[in-house]
């Protein structure tokens, strides 16, 4: 194989990675502890992602801008959250618990590690079509909570999913399949 070949098949073995894991990326902050720390890097797929049918509980990577922006940080405005709700639900906060109410039920959320959630009241109806993402760290997450008076009142439209976190890469020691995204 020739060098034109070399470079024909490493274009197209960092494409089809590209196509399955999407993006390493750096988690941001601490708003996703325990499940996700502050400079880790995680795996992102959207390899077969159907943005308008993800699961509560999935964790994922979303680009927010004009609806999450903070105006002094343009650049600022790809997150990583969890689906608490989806197109149809009816989320509350919170019980006596401080637990969140989907369809006036308590949401189990194992991965909080006891955070509770009722910094912030509220009500919100999903539309179809779109996610109410959080953070874990509901203590320390500028999350949906945070942009109810913003466009889209903290809603995140599917189209605006990037992919799912699928693992923790980076660290070495501290690599992990990331819960919640494989529905």
């Amino acid at each position: 194989m020739g060098a034109l070949g070399v470079v024909a098949v490493g274009i197209g073995t960092a494409l089809l990675a590209r196509a399955v894991v999407g993006e390493v990326r750096t988690v941001g902050s601490d708003s996703m502890a325990p499940a996700l720390a502050a400079h880790e890097r995680i795996a992102v797929s959207s390899w077969g992602l159907q943005r308008w049918d993800l699961p509560v509980g999935a964790v994922v990577l979303f680009d927010a801008a004009d609806l999450w922006a903070d105006p002094g940080d343009p650049a600022g405005t790809v997150f990583v959250k969890r689906v608490v709700g989806v197109g149809g639900d009816r989320i509350g906060c919170c019980d006596p618990a401080g637990r969140l109410l989907r369809n006036g039920r308590p949401l189990d959320e194992p991965y909080l590690a006891g955070a509770r959630s009722d910094q912030v009241t509220f009500d919100v109806v999903v539309p179809e079509g779109h996610y109410w993402l959080l953070g874990d760290n509901r203590g320390d997450s500028a999350d949906a909570r945070a942009h109810l008076g913003d466009p889209g009142g903290g809603l995140i439209p599917a189209s605006r999913i990037i992919g799912t976190v699928e693992a923790v890469v980076w660290p070495v020691g501290s690599a992990r399949r990331v819960e919640g995204s494989d529905g």
